[in-house]
């Protein structure tokens, strides 16, 4: 080599990771993005689901990273729409990401996977329950039951335990993940010897529900079955006591513990919900979670946060059981995923990339918290 060769390698040696520090920052480091709300409706409770990623990456980068390198999470604003989860999705494409944990609920991870799909990029839902989610490829899965499930389990515990046999079911016909599990609990319900006595409609960002209650109220349902999220579900509730209207309510994930309570007041208590996980679980792994992230984060107030958990630990696992982070090979890591242990149960993926024999926990809303009703087996 000579002298005038040596001395350009040496310069361009030098002046590389000045001018493209990103290269070798890329190269010591695996990249995973973390799509849900930072602003908008959605933003308080997906704090906590951040957190629950936070938690995970910093556990493995204690432990060395994966495969020797260190993970870092890329956070992303999804802005608590379908317009901005896309855009969000398109971001992380551009940043070159290994894989994609999101969105939180099911409309935003809906306009989500057809981006991270075309990119050929692994993205894992916490908490989409929509069934058609996975139907958009083979890189899209989730952490989650599906709507079928928890609609059947809600309808069957509705007439076996509560002895109701007749319901009144209000839907946000707005939002995909609110009729699709409108339409399970009613086919179910009816199949399981229920009568339905209204199928009531509202619009999102609704918040006068008195016309629709005062329906509600002649008809007298023994259930109230409202598939919605915290702020419309809590509103309709608050609504209902301020008019003096008892009724008894059941619904499915979406409702939370927090928002519920947030908008519903005391008019929550005595509510039932579907949910993945019991936070009181006598399951050590379970307990030494709730324990360790508590005193690092405070009071679990969701089962999005062990849910994320997981769905990051399945992605580390992958990763390691491939040996390598090439999109491509940690999709078919994740795909012949059997028996993991997660936070929230063992976990195999079927064909479709949904969680086999996921049980259902249902949860009684009391004294402002959320308590274990029983666990229903698929």
């Amino acid at each position: 080599m000579t002298r005038k060769s040596l001395l350009f390698m040496t310069c361009l040696m030098l002046t590389v990771p000045v001018l493209f520090p990103q290269l070798i920052h890329a190269a010591d480091t695996i990249k995973v993005a973390a799509i849900f709300a930072k602003s908008g409706e959605a933003a308080k409770p997906n704090t906590m689901v951040f957190y629950g990623l936070r938690f995970a990456v910093d556990e493995i980068n204690k432990k060395g990273g994966l495969l020797g390198k260190t993970v870092e999470l890329i956070e992303i604003d999804n802005q608590s729409t379908a317009l901005g989860s896309r855009a969000a999705a398109e971001k992380a494409v551009k940043e070159n990401v290994t894989a994609v944990i999101g969105g939180s609920r099911s409309s935003y991870a809906l306009a989500m996977a057809p981006v991270l799909q075309a990119a050929h990029i692994p993205m894992i839902s916490p908490t989409a329950t929509i069934p058609e989610l996975t139907r958009t490829g083979d890189y899209i899965f989730r952490a989650c039951f599906i709507d079928d499930f928890q609609g059947m389990v809600m309808a069957a515990f509705a007439i076996r335990e509560l002895n109701a046999r007749t319901a009144v079911v209000l839907t946000n016909t707005g939002n995909k993940y609110s009729m699709g599990l409108a339409k399970v609990f009613i086919d179910q319900y009816r199949k399981t010897g229920g009568e339905i006595l209204m199928e009531g409609e509202y619009l999102e960002g609704v918040t006068d529900f008195r016309k629709l209650l005062e329906q509600v109220r002649r008809l007298d349902p023994k259930v109230v079955f409202i598939p919605g999220y915290g702020q419309d579900t809590g509103l309709i509730m608050k609504t209902a006591g301020e008019l003096g209207i008892k009724l008894h309510y059941l619904g499915g994930d979406g409702w939370g513990e927090e928002l519920l309570y947030q908008y519903a007041g005391n008019a929550a208590e005595g509510s039932y919900t579907c949910s993945n996980w019991n936070k009181n679980s006598q399951d050590k792994a379970s307990r030494r979670f709730v324990e360790t992230f508590e005193k690092a984060y405070g009071r679990i107030l969701s089962f999005a946060v062990p849910l994320t958990y997981d769905s990051f630990m399945l992605l580390a696992d992958a990763i390691t059981r491939e040996n390598s982070i090439d999109p491509s090979k940690i999709r078919d890591a994740l795909a012949a995923t059997k028996g993991f242990t997660g936070i929230t149960g063992e976990i195999s993926f079927d064909e479709n990339r949904n969680p086999i024999n996921k049980p259902a926990v249902i949860l009684k809303y009391e004294k402002g918290a959320t308590v274990y009703v029983k666990t229903i087996q698929p």
